[in-house]
């Protein structure tokens, strides 16, 4: 349903500038909702296992990790979906594809940082999780879901591929739409991204790990 809403939206009512829109659309939404998705239900993931933790010593990182891998499974069903689509629409399967496990592992990796950092704040301030609804649902429009970056103006392209998610969806269509390997150059910043996300999440959970179930 979301997909049709947009795909009216974003085809008749902004000036196309993308063949094969609906697939580009497609793969875009898939992608950005394995992020979005996962953060949004990470979030809250310490304070919902609250019980769990007064029968048990579980290392609190369990909570977003295992909502993560739920939605990792998750996306790696939808994504043979967008594969076969696009072999519909006549994109057949290339040797690029073999770079798709790297351009997964990168945005779990992100994906598995951000989830640790949200889950570590929400506990001490619980409007946290409607703030971050409201973020992904304007970061959306900062990722390039709807519009191919590359039509933006240099410096804009530039500040636009700071957003990680932004690099990775456009390299995912890279291989899916055009059957081309990745473009590693802007994925750098991405991947330094990831490494801060990790390393952040990791630190809040473990300096906060002992006072979780007292707070929660």
């Amino acid at each position: 349903m979301a997909l049709a809403v947009y795909y009216v939206a974003f085809e008749y009512l902004v000036h196309r500038t993308t063949d094969n829109f609906l697939l580009f659309l497609f793969s875009g939404i898939v992608v950005y909702r394995f992020f979005s998705v996962t953060l949004a239900r990470s979030a809250t993931s310490i304070l919902e296992g609250h019980g769990l933790m007064q029968l048990v010593y579980l290392h609190k990182s369990i909570f977003p990790l295992s909502v993560v891998m739920v939605n990792l499974v998750k996306f790696l069903v939808t994504l043979p979906i967008v594969m076969m689509f696009a072999w519909i629409c006549g994109m057949p399967p290339t040797w690029a594809y073999s770079a798709l496990p790297a351009l997964i592992l990168l945005e779990l990796l992100l994906t598995s940082g951000a989830a640790m950092i949200c889950a570590s704040i929400t506990p001490f301030f619980p409007d946290f999780s409607l703030i971050l609804n409201t973020v992904l649902n304007l970061l959306i429009f900062l990722s390039g879901v709807f519009y191919d970056i590359s039509i933006l103006p240099p410096k804009m392209q530039t500040l636009v591929r700071y957003n990680p998610m932004a690099a990775i969806i456009e390299q995912y269509r890279v291989i899916l739409l055009h059957g081309q390997w990745p473009d590693l150059k802007p994925l750098v910043p991405a991947m330094w991204e990831c490494a801060a996300f990790l390393a952040m999440g990791g630190f809040l959970i473990h300096k906060f790990n002992r006072y979780f179930p007292k707070i929660c």
